[in-house]
């Protein structure tokens, strides 16, 4: 994702903005939410609807932070607000700040720009913290507007459970929306994945990205891909050939089993209740899932014990005074976020989010040792 480049730069800032209208002299019409939309995207579809040239319509709720600064293009960037623009475009759209915050994920807090003063936007060269995904042609089709609208996504790819479509950020042709009718297992595994990290906070996103990271470099060694993976990418056909693209797609219903034991593990050792001897069971557990997807279960288990490695068990508190309340009993009740994850990586996209270091794609290699990044599977050299 690549915006296109801006004359200017700099700190400079401009303060000038045109007269503020507030929007019942405006005359706008309300726009229908597309949950989880690019403030860009929104904005530019709000300025159709209303016969408002795009450019001119961002001036009228701020103006550029940098001297210079132009309106960039929805399909390849982002625009940020500070608090006293959002307010405005609260006004401009006839919607509660808390209702635009809810629906646009770029608009919340913490994308704010750190300005206090007087009514401001950006368009920085990438998207931060996020990428651009295509919304659901048939989302948009049913709120009767483009097709042409895209989601702040924390990965390049997203799931419509209402329509059974895989999203993603591909633009080349042939690369719409897959249909996952007959993969019901895959739209299951994205509902079980909210539910997830909507009940559990911070801990669970932090979770997610670490099985994330785990699959990821399953995937990236073929010799520790499950049959099922294979047999997933049959059913999808043309889009199957694609492997890198449809590679979160076909493992996500794993990803989103194994987040559960990571988890399960994590409250545990939180409460400083985890023996080592429980400790092992657990990782016995683990080798019976990895077994029971018919995967090289020491190659397989070896990983998941990095995730161990990284998160060890903690002493038990002495009892000399108070300390931090831990965990609440209970598997979905909230669970927090622990080092060595911290609020910065949890606010970074999905494959940076993960304390582990493997990645989607990288270092693929057909041996299993080594492993990417100079690891080796079993202790191996």
């Amino acid at each position: 994702m690549t915006a296109a480049r801006r004359s200017g730069s700099g700190t400079a800032r401009s303060r000038r903005t045109k007269t503020w209208r507030p929007a019942k002299r405006l005359g706008l019409s309300k726009l229908a939410f597309i949950g989880g939309e690019s403030t860009g995207s929104y904005t530019q579809r709000l300025a159709d609807l209303n016969t408002i040239p795009y450019d001119e319509f961002w001036h009228m709720f701020g103006a550029p932070l940098r001297k210079g600064g132009v309106v960039g293009d929805p399909l390849c960037s982002d625009g940020y607000l500070n608090r006293a623009a959002l307010e405005r475009l609260a006004v401009m759209s006839n919607r509660p700040v808390a209702q635009l915050q809810f629906a646009l994920p770029n608009l919340r807090s913490h994308r704010f720009l750190e300005d206090d003063g007087p009514p401001v936007w950006d368009w920085p060269w990438d998207a931060r913290g996020c990428f651009l995904v295509r919304v659901c042609a048939l989302c948009a089709q049913s709120r009767g507007t483009s097709p042409e609208a895209y989601l702040a996504s924390d990965a390049t790819w997203n799931v419509c459970i209402r329509h059974d479509r895989w999203l993603d950020n591909r633009r080349e042709a042939g690369t719409d929306a897959v249909d996952l009718t007959a993969l019901p297992e895959v739209v299951q595994a994205h509902r079980l994945r909210l539910q997830l990290e909507r009940r559990l906070g911070a801990g669970g996103r932090a979770m997610f990205a670490d099985a994330y990271a785990i699959t990821s470099c399953w995937w990236n060694i073929p010799a520790l891909n499950p049959p099922v993976w294979q047999a997933r990418r049959q059913v999808l056909g043309r889009a199957g050939r694609d492997e890198l693209r449809v590679a979160p797609l076909l493992f996500y219903p794993e990803t989103v089993r194994l987040a559960q034991a990571l988890a399960a593990r994590e409250r545990r050792r939180l409460r400083r209740t985890l023996t080592p001897d429980e400790d092992r069971a657990w990782m016995e557990q683990i080798a019976q899932l990895v077994d029971s997807w018919g995967m090289p279960v020491a190659e397989a288990s070896d990983l998941v014990g990095v995730f161990s490695s990284r998160h060890p068990l903690l002493p038990r508190p002495r009892r000399t005074g108070p300390a931090t309340p831990p965990p609440a009993h209970g598997r979905w009740r909230r669970l927090p976020l622990a080092a060595p994850h911290t609020d910065q990586t949890l606010e970074a996209t999905l494959g940076e989010r993960s304390c582990l270091p493997w990645k989607l794609g990288e270092m693929i290699t057909t041996e299993l040792t080594p492993a990417p990044g100079g690891w080796s599977l079993g202790g191996r050299a």
